[in-house]
């Protein structure tokens, strides 16, 4: 059985290793260095300070950035998987409405996928710079692009933990220890603390990420809508559905240690967040106690690296089954709530071009998206051709 765990693994790190190849080549020619903001000027008041000269009276507080993407080293606790330091990015808007955006790649949860190189993103640096890469809606110049006016801040993921740990942890590979440092949670604290200082109150919050940000994404927008009660919130979870196996809950999800994540004032399923054990149940009980937001998630009905994960956990041959199923009890909980399913095996889409591309039935996703956060009728979306996808092609 370890033998084939290692061959999912390693066809789905060629796999992970391809479309990240992809993104850095596509942005060489387009590159700009980011700004830098040290830790002295954003990990105190400074940050909030240099603010102030667009404030006014009438207007709420907005960030004064320079044009371009800004790279900010919060330091303290912050850290990635390796030991090397967290950075992230922000992008200033010409409106008061903001966009959180997790970046995806990959998980480790024990001593054989933590062993691995390769298999989970472990660095945040200037490679990170979403310039290097963009497409989706990281792509401001695309005059289609919903948000080409709104702030940005970008979460570059390194802890292996779909940003939600908090633990310091020791593998083992062979004789040998294997020192993680799943502090992803950590790391989105310390973005959620310049928001809180630069952002006095967004006309309106989007929040999604691709993959391990589409966990991201959930999790942190229950923490920024607790910042902002009054704002309205739109979130996308892209390409990440939840579907796990008991034996990963039981023995290797402990390892990221998720409790500082919960969003604990919100009451749990069941009375206990530590009874909760689906992706869907974190859905129906955020949703509902923010009943005037939106919730939402894309998924590729077949989708292969959702999959290969899946079988990585010891997962069978029935991920688009429980994918399925976990979509439907969100819907039958969540009246807030809706789901974008397209054909395929396409792995996430926000921070790709065939975000403006892809339809399904009828109905881009572009401009389902558009809909979501211009509050206008906004229906859920299934393929009826599951197999046969046209961007494939």
């Amino acid at each position: 059985m370890r033998w084939l765990l290692m061959v999912i693994l390693v066809l789905g790190l060629a796999l992970f290793g391809m479309a990240c190849q992809g993104e850095e080549e596509k942005g060489e020619a387009t590159a700009t260095p980011a700004a830098v903001a040290t830790p002295a000027a954003t990990a105190t008041g400074a940050a909030t300070a240099a603010a102030s000269p667009t404030t006014t009276a009438e207007t709420p507080q907005t960030p004064d950035l320079a044009p371009g993407w800004t790279k900010i080293a919060p330091g303290g606790e912050t850290i990635c998987s390796r030991g090397t330091p967290f950075v992230y990015f922000v992008h200033p808007g010409t409106v008061n409405r903001l966009v959180v955006y997790f970046q995806g790649g990959g998980a480790c949860w024990n001593d054989t996928t933590c062993s691995l190189g390769g298999i989970f993103k472990e660095t945040a640096d200037d490679r990170d710079n979403p310039a290097q890469a963009a497409e989706g809606i990281l792509d401001l110049d695309n005059p289609d692009n919903p948000f080409k006016d709104w702030s940005f801040v970008f979460v570059p993921y390194c802890t292996a933990d779909i940003h939600w740990g908090n633990n310091t942890k020791t593998y083992e590979s062979g004789d040998q220890d294997v020192v993680i440092q799943h502090k992803g949670f950590v790391n989105f604290s310390a973005v959620l603390d310049w928001i809180q200082a630069n952002l006095e109150k967004p006309e309106k919050i989007f929040v999604s990420g691709c993959s391990a940000g589409s966990y991201g994404s959930i999790m942190g927008a229950a923490h920024i809508q607790k910042l902002y009660p009054d704002v309205p919130l739109y979130q996308l979870g892209d390409a990440g559905v939840g579907v796990t196996t008991d034996d990963f809950l039981q023995n290797s999800y402990p390892n990221w240690n998720t409790s500082d994540s919960r969003p604990d004032w919100i009451p749990a399923p069941g009375g206990s967040w530590d009874e909760v054990s689906t992706l869907a149940d974190l859905y129906i009980a955020v949703a509902d106690y923010y009943p005037n937001d939106r919730w939402s998630q894309y998924n590729a009905a077949h989708d292969q690296i959702q999959t290969i994960m899946y079988s990585a956990m010891g997962g069978a041959d029935d991920w688009n089954r429980l994918m399925l199923a976990s979509i439907q009890k969100i819907q039958d909980g969540a009246p807030n709530f809706r789901s974008y399913i397209a054909p395929g095996a396409i792995h996430c889409i926000t921070g790709d071009d065939i975000f403006y591309t892809r339809e399904v039935n009828g109905v881009p996703f572009r401009d389902w998206v558009d809909a979501m956060v211009n509050d206008e009728a906004w229906d859920d979306v299934m393929c009826t051709d599951c197999e046969t996808d046209p961007e494939a092609q």
